[in-house]
């Protein structure tokens, strides 16, 4: 999400870290045997286990190299999509399931899982967890788990995410006297509010708004996390977009353009965001957070008056969102479930999970074989603890000022004071709340973006772009 976010991290921890990680071995054609010689001479057999991901990560051939070091009888091999394109990757993960063949491992980050789990495709992971003595689920956000079943068992396994907030200029909040209940407040509170701050001409910050210069459609993929999962019922397979709370939704976004609600004189990227929230240009802001360090740096371009808010709602109280990169499934039609399950317990391990954490300074960046690492708060909660360690650590170490590169001419200075538990607490508060998973579905995501375009235009009405997504939807969910 922040790329200048990424690289400032980079350039910090790389000067403190140094990680020599062995890399996967080379990648073989599937085949439902392989062989490896021993240290006698001898040739013994290799059980193959495949695992199907977008693109292979750090975190993952970590825990194949151990793995492999642990099972030497077995060989994983990660077959990654030969494009970019991710409807690419699902089209051929669908293609591979539906034969009756398939990974035994695949990602579904990203992907509308159900369907799977409709159709019994995917292994109940859960059972796998009661049935493992070994396994100890304290050790893990239990709540995320939680968040992550269907009918009250869990097919899919993450082993990191990312939460959603409101984050809020708290000094302008209290300006203008105005408190937030962030447990109930829906969409027309938060437009109340934003009608509040937005100002014309307010000293030494120019006009002021709610929020930067964000299109009513992305505006509208923000204040939902990039997912409409309140509008669909997966397990009746219908959508409810015609209902009272989408169709305030719709008007709610397209009032903050109407009413100049934002700042259309500031860039959406976080940099621009924060150099004007800082300023007092802007008050509001919806955004992931996926590392401790993210809340630091906008904590101190905000001169210490952040707030974070949970994202308001439309008539569903409570929902405390979190996504993830990294969600795991295991392939039901399997023959190697049981070693499948083992595996993913090495991605959760403390050794795999913390020992990632040393490569957070590379995030983006290919890794030795080509993978990337991954970002997002680990499951495992001892790995948690090492990152916060981590984040007071590293923050301790910086004495110079850091600067931000805007996107146009430019920048910004930051002289953070170093980070403190109070931080890692305020952070953790909000991650033992999180209860909903945003799941994005890229259908949806494009009968929304395709109908509602001539709604922001003023071409149709609210109720005319609802009909239409609600039909596109119902035909979808239920093919």
């Amino acid at each position: 999400m922040l790329k200048m976010y990424k690289k400032i991290i980079s350039l910090l921890l790389a000067v403190i870290l140094t990680v020599s990680l062995a890399a996967c071995g080379p990648k073989s054609e599937s085949t439902s045997e392989q062989v490896s010689q021993s240290g006698d001479g001898t040739v013994k057999s290799q059980e193959l286990i495949t695992i199907s991901v977008p693109a292979s990560n750090r975190q993952l051939e970590m825990a194949i190299s151990r793995f492999q070091e642990e099972h030497p009888e077995y060989r994983i091999d990660i077959q990654t999509s030969s494009s970019s394109d991710n409807e690419t990757y699902v089209k051929n993960l669908n293609t591979q399931i539906m034969s009756g063949k398939g990974p035994d491992i695949m990602s579904v980050a990203g992907l509308p899982f159900e369907n799977y789990i409709d159709r019994n495709i995917l292994a109940d992971i859960s059972e796998l967890m009661a049935k493992d003595s070994s396994f100890d689920m304290s050790k893990y956000y239990t709540n995320i788990f939680d968040a992550l079943k269907t009918n009250g068992s869990m097919y899919v396994l993450p082993t990191s995410f990312t939460f959603n907030v409101m984050m809020a200029n708290q000094e302008i909040l209290d300006q203008e006297e105005i408190e937030i209940d962030d447990s109930k407040w829906t969409w027309n509170d938060f437009k109340s509010a934003s009608e509040k701050v937005t100002q014309q001409e307010v000293a030494g910050a120019g006009n002021r708004a709610a929020l930067p210069g964000v299109s009513s459609m992305d505006m509208l993929n923000l204040f939902t996390g990039g997912s409409y999962i309140n509008y669909i019922d997966a397990d009746n397979k219908k959508a409810s977009f015609t209902s009272e709370g989408f169709i305030d939704l719709l008007n709610t976004v397209k009032a903050f353009t109407d009413e100049k609600l934002v700042n259309s004189n500031v860039q959406t990227d976080m940099v621009s965001v924060l150099d004007a929230a800082g300023r007092g240009s802007i008050v509001f802001y919806p955004c992931n957070i996926d590392d401790y360090f993210m809340y630091w740096f906008m904590k101190s371009a905000l001169n210490d008056h952040l707030s974070l808010y949970n994202i308001p709602s439309a008539d569903n109280y409570g929902s405390r969102t979190f996504t993830t990169n990294s969600l795991y499934a295991i392939n039901k039609n399997s023959k190697n479930t049981e070693i499948a399950w083992e595996f993913l317990k090495v991605l959760l391990s403390d050794e795999i999970q913390s020992q990632a954490l040393l490569e957070e300074g590379s995030q983006g960046k290919p890794g030795a074989s080509g993978g990337i690492a991954i970002g997002g708060f680990p499951i495992n909660r001892t790995a948690q603890q090492q990152k916060a360690k981590l984040a007071i650590d590293t923050s301790k170490g910086m004495k110079n000022k850091i600067k931000l590169k805007l996107d146009g001419p430019g920048e910004i200075s930051l002289s953070p004071a170093a980070m403190t538990q109070a931080d890692i607490d305020y952070i953790d508060k909000f991650i033992s709340k999180l209860n909903t998973y945003a799941n994005a579905d890229p259908n949806i995501d494009k009968i929304i973006r395709d109908e509602a375009k001539a709604f922001f235009n003023g071409d149709k009405s609210a109720g005319a772009t609802t009909e239409l997504i609600q039909g596109r939807a119902n035909t979808y969910l239920g093919e």
